[in-house]
């Protein structure tokens, strides 16, 4: 028994983290194939909100010179913590896609 014990110890360390890709909010869930509205019916407003804008650059193909393309990203990560006692949860969206859903740091 304390063989199997050991094995199952180093098999679970050996694990690397996982990132949660799903939010429960109250009885419902929310994981990375949601919409952004689809995440607000279910949650709600985040308790805190970033957003940044990123230029987007193209490379020329004649010279290789590096230019802007007058287009922007939008990189936004909202923070839930749905429940007292419940991990803060970060749901990263990009241009209005929801790309990630892991535990906030």
């Amino acid at each position: 028994m304390r063989g199997r014990l050991f094995v199952l110890g180093v098999a679970l360390s050996a694990i690397p983290a996982v990132q949660a890709d799903s939010l429960r909010c109250g009885n419902k869930l929310v994981n990375e194939s949601a919409t952004v509205g689809e995440l607000l019916q279910k949650c709600g407003q985040p308790q805190d909100r970033k957003v940044e804008k990123e230029d987007q650059y193209a490379q020329n193909p004649t010279n290789g010179a590096r230019y802007k393309t007058g287009l922007q990203t939008v990189k936004e990560r909202w923070i839930y913590k749905p429940t007292p006692g419940a991990l803060p949860m970060a749901v990263e969206i990009v241009d209005g896609k929801i790309v990630s859903i892991s535990r906030a740091d």
